[in-house]
């Protein structure tokens, strides 16, 4: 079901973000991104509850409304995941009109220079951009900590982060989608 009101800026934001993390990772290249994402998110994104065919109605709409910066975005479904394609027309206008998160950056450059890094070293980087800041240790398969800001500031990401010995890595999932994965049990309420 469409609803009145579709949030298209928190899924344009999300494409740019996760374009400027994977910049951050492993440089600029002028290539097409290809972003996945699942009907749940998409609608947890635009404040929707669509099944598939709407949400391929609403997706050619927002790659209209999106044109003029992102390119022609590419919808498919693929192993009922949609699969958007962010052309590299989409991908250079980030590349020069979007700034570099600092904190992200900054984040991301800890796991490339330590391997592993602990937990105290990721803290430091959290606590440089906020105070207010959260660390939940966690007792499963996926990861060892969730650690996030608690005002949503400087990004509302949660991050899941897994180390042990010999390695470290991390996710960042929007809360809706970090409770929808059920790992929203771990929050302090």
């Amino acid at each position: 079901m469409i609803m009145s009101e579709v949030n298209y800026d928190a899924l344009k934001n999300n494409m740019i973000y996760v374009i400027k993390e994977n910049e951050i990772k492993v440089g600029y290249t002028p290539n097409s991104v290809g972003l996945n994402y699942p009907l749940d998110s998409l609608n947890r994104h635009l404040g929707t509850d669509c099944d598939e065919k709407e949400m391929i109605a609403l997706l050619n709409k927002f790659c209209g409304l999106v044109e003029d910066e992102l390119g022609d975005i590419k919808v498919e479904m693929f192993e009922g995941k949609f699969y958007l394609t962010v052309p590299e027309r989409g991908v250079t206008y980030i590349h020069k009109n979007i700034e570099i998160d600092q904190f992200l950056k900054e984040f991301v450059d800890l796991f490339r220079r330590i391997d592993p890094p602990v937990i105290e070293d990721i803290l430091s980087v959290f606590h440089k951009y906020s105070d207010r800041v959260e660390c939940i240790g966690v007792d499963n398969d996926e990861f060892n900590y969730v650690v996030y800001f608690t005002d949503g500031k400087p990004d509302e990401f949660m991050y899941c982060i897994d180390l042990d010995e010999d390695h470290a890595s991390y996710h960042r999932l929007t809360r809706g989608d970090f409770d929808a994965l059920g790992f929203g049990k771990y929050l302090k309420n």
